[in-house]
């Protein structure tokens, strides 16, 4: 079962599993194809079946990648309180995510509020791991340049 392969849901129940199948969208790109346009508004948070995923900010010059494995997040915008993507996302070779819809994951948390706050533990985490990948980009970038 495709919960069991997503890092923020380790440790989820039978019965919360079944729940978070049930808002769960499989959805199918092409290389180059957008899954999330920067701007757009925030309404659904993605997980990596299969593929690669890259992320561009605007103004930026070069795309990062970002979701290299199964189970890797992106548009956890959503999540945080934003309401619009800060970045846009594409597909760097076929790929294939799991669409779950921000609303419907936020009443399923609430319903098992022990494991929503293991859920945003781990989403900070997550966030904290992309922040430090793009500072040693840009120290990668910055050493190119020098």
């Amino acid at each position: 079962m495709i919960i069991r392969e997503i890092d923020l849901f380790d440790g989820a129940s039978e019965e919360l599993e079944n729940e978070l199948v049930k808002i769960m969208e499989s959805e199918s790109y092409n290389p180059g194809d957008a899954i999330i346009k920067e701007g757009d508004l925030a309404d659904n948070f993605y997980v990596l079946q299969t593929g690669a995923l890259n992320v561009k900010v605007a103004g930026a010059r070069q795309k990062t990648q970002v979701a290299v494995r199964p189970g890797e997040a992106v548009g956890w915008s959503s999540l945080a309180g934003r309401e619009t993507y800060t970045a846009s996302v594409e597909c760097a070779e076929p790929s294939r995510v799991m669409k779950i819809n921000k609303d419907k994951l936020y009443q399923i948390l609430r319903l098992h509020s022990a494991f929503g706050l293991l859920f945003y533990k781990r989403l900070a985490g997550l966030v904290g791991e992309r922040l430090i990948r793009c500072h040693q980009e840009l120290i990668k970038l910055e050493e190119e340049l020098d």
